[in-house]
């Protein structure tokens, strides 16, 4: 039974020490934040900004390449559309020279 007890009281005395040792961390936690709690927050509020203004102008310049680039091609689509109107296709030209060679 002594080795019990022995136990016992060595599990006790550990339990005191963590608990002290918790509000010993929790007292210079609350310190810190006192002391130092509105420079932190002042600091998050910066760097979030930095970030927020670095990711708007990312997104800014995606989307201006990509609306440019679609402008791009769309613009060759039309071109394209254009030029193959003002072609006439080898057999309809063909067919159109014959009946004016016969008209003549």
């Amino acid at each position: 039974m002594n080795k019990m007890n022995k136990n016992n009281k060595k599990k006790a005395t550990n339990t005191e020490k963590k608990g002290d040792l918790l509000i010993q961390v929790d007292d210079l936690m609350n310190q810190l934040e006192n002391d130092y709690g509105p420079l932190m927050l002042e600091e998050l509020k910066k760097r979030l900004n930095k970030t927020i203004e670095e990711f708007q102008h990312d997104v800014e310049s995606v989307l201006k390449n990509a609306f440019e680039n679609h402008k791009l091609k769309y613009e060759n689509s039309i071109s394209d559309l254009s030029e193959s109107e003002d072609e006439v296709p080898s057999y309809i030209s063909d067919y159109e020279n014959k009946k004016k060679n016969n008209k003549k």
